[in-house]
């Protein structure tokens, strides 16, 4: 599989504010830390982890050298003002010389309609897309419709929806969600991470039984072929057991589904999305023979 969302930090390479919220989280999660062993998982897709701004390529090129020690990285996802406007053009410039760069993300969630469909961020979604990035859009489940808007506004633009849009999963209230999610499914630009879950939960109960509707609803509107799973580890899952256990809800949500759309969703759908390099250039000489 490929994990289309992970994160790694160290507070005292980069400045996470946020972290002095979370304080299970504050404290370094390294690739040493990821829970791969035994997983299969032969890709990974890197997401900004919210440093502060202008650090944003000091954390990009922090990443790209931990590849030795994280030889599944395939793929970086990097901070970029895309509301700065045309501005966002030079920013782009510098995060393009830096090979492993396949897309950019600047936070939309607990930001208001305003925000994303200010001119000025709307001609930075289309500088975005002009340099041929991705655009990982994160937010929180009542801001989708505002989100398909921006969408709409830049058709040109390939967006992926980070956590299928933070539903209400504790609550497993689904219409509004749900409603929200078709108008998602109806613009062709976006694909979806099935990821998230575990931090929209109630930690108090299983989480594969609060998931399970919220996800297959999500393979039902968007298909296999517009869905990658991501662990969002380990902001989602915070212990090693979590992350099989999350594979394996996937996993169970697919049940009946044919082994092409279970690849979909396992790797094709990331590969073709982020435009990486996992499986078959990792495949061992024998594993390529056969």
């Amino acid at each position: 599989m490929v994990d289309s969302h992970v994160h790694v930090w160290d507070p005292a390479v980069l400045d996470y504010a946020w972290l002095a919220e979370a304080p299970a989280l504050n404290k370094p999660f390294l690739p040493t830390d990821l829970p791969y062993d035994g997983y299969n998982t032969r890709g990974a897709v890197f997401v900004q982890a919210d440093c502060r701004d202008d650090q944003a390529l000091k954390e990009v090129d922090w990443v790209s050298g931990l590849r030795t020690d994280w030889p599944q990285l395939a793929g970086i996802v990097a901070f970029a003002p895309i509301s700065k406007g045309e501005a966002v053009e030079k920013d782009l410039g510098q995060l393009l010389e830096r090979p492993l760069v396949r897309g950019v993300r600047q936070l939309f969630q607990d930001r208001d309609e305003s925000f994303m469909l200010h001119p000025d961020t709307l001609a930075g979604a289309r500088q975005v897309a002009g340099a041929g990035l991705v655009f990982d859009a994160c937010v929180r489940w009542w801001q989708l419709a505002a989100l398909a808007e921006f969408a709409r506004r830049v058709p040109g633009l390939a967006i992926v929806l980070d956590h299928m849009g933070k539903p209400p999963i504790a609550s497993g209230e689904l219409t509004a969600w749900r409603s929200g999610m078709q108008e998602l499914a109806r613009c062709g630009n976006f694909v979806v991470k099935i990821s998230g879950a575990g931090a929209e939960a109630d930690p108090e109960r299983a989480l594969a039984p609060q998931a399970l509707p919220f996800i297959q609803e999500t393979l039902a509107l968007f298909g296999a072929e517009r869905c990658m799973v991501g662990s969002d580890f380990p902001v989602s899952l915070s212990h090693p057991g979590a992350y099989l256990d999350w594979i394996t809800t996937v996993e169970h949500a697919m049940a009946g589904a044919s082994e092409g759309e279970r690849s979909k969703v396992a790797q094709e759908t990331a590969v073709r999305a982020y435009g990486l390099e996992t499986a078959a250039e990792q495949a061992s000489p024998q594993e390529e023979k056969d």
